[in-house]
């Protein structure tokens, strides 16, 4: 692998400005699912405590190693009555790769007071053991936005079974988000950088069944679930203004988080439920 410096470089231009292309060097293929109304969720955006994020995910035996690939979950702070910081986007992004690389988005001291990171900070951790293809795992990650800080991931599959604490790692905060008010972002995505490329490689990783919530009087409630059987066909998303309105998001729906994401859904032969799985490419 190449220097940690070489590779961090590559990474941070993904993060950094997420409404520019870098598409010749790098690309992140995401798409973003909002969540607001509804009882249970509106009451945790009053007083944010922990969610969780989980996705299904797999990928065929040629796909390169260096390809990244994982779930996000955002709290939208809003500009309206904002708990934290006006506009905050409060982070908890974590990804993988077939090598069993774990990567972990970090806030600061600077985040944690509100300024946007200007250059992404990362932790690293290691499975000791790679990934399998062909093979569905889970990957779930709990954070606290109560306290702003990550709280586990859990992975399971057919050849491990992980528990990684990260209480104390703090969330990140990427970038200034108008949107009129609070809401819960989901994602699943695909990235690599050019940087990063050993070979060529086939950059397609498959998600299915993915699913946010909330933990309310210590019980799981989901707030979102998404299979890619009802939706098909992934659009960008409402035209930003000085102020995003949030109403203009079809609640549960996924658009591409970028403009040069690729991201498709497609039947497949082994889908994990029903005939349908999306497939995110970070092809350069």
């Amino acid at each position: 692998m190449k220097s940690l410096t070489a590779v961090l470089a590559g990474i941070l231009l993904l993060l950094a400005f997420p409404f520019v292309t870098w598409a010749l060097q790098s690309r992140l293929s995401a798409v973003v699912a909002l969540v607001y109304r509804g009882q249970a969720i509106e009451n945790f955006l009053k007083r944010p405590a922990v969610s969780y994020v989980e996705t299904y995910f797999l990928f065929e035996p040629d796909l390169a190693d260096d390809v990244i690939f994982g779930v996000d979950q955002e709290l939208i702070d809003g500009i309206g009555s904002p708990i934290y910081t006006k506009g905050g986007d409060w982070m908890a992004f974590v990804g993988l790769q077939r090598s069993g690389i774990v990567w972990i988005a970090e806030g600061t001291d600077a985040t944690m007071r509100g300024a946007p990171s200007k250059e992404r900070k990362w932790k690293i951790q290691k499975l000791n053991r790679e990934l399998v293809p062909n093979t569905w795992y889970r990957l779930r990650c709990y954070a606290d936005f109560r306290t702003r800080q990550y709280v586990s991931i859990e992975l399971d599959g057919a050849n491990l079974q992980e528990r990684i604490n990260l209480s104390g790692l703090r969330l990140d905060y990427p970038n200034y988000m108008p949107f009129d008010k609070r809401a819960m972002s989901y994602y699943v995505y695909a990235m690599r950088g050019r940087t990063m490329m050993k070979n060529r490689g086939v950059p397609r990783v498959y998600f299915d069944d993915v699913v946010g919530g909330i933990i309310e009087a210590g019980r799981e409630r989901r707030v979102f679930v998404h299979d890619f059987e009802s939706q098909t066909a992934i659009s960008e998303q409402p035209a930003p203004g000085p102020v995003i309105d949030l109403n203009k998001y079809e609640q549960g729906r996924f658009y591409f988080e970028r403009k040069e994401s690729r991201f498709c859904v497609e039947r497949v032969r082994f889908a994990r439920s029903g005939r349908n799985a999306g497939v995110a490419d970070a092809d350069l």
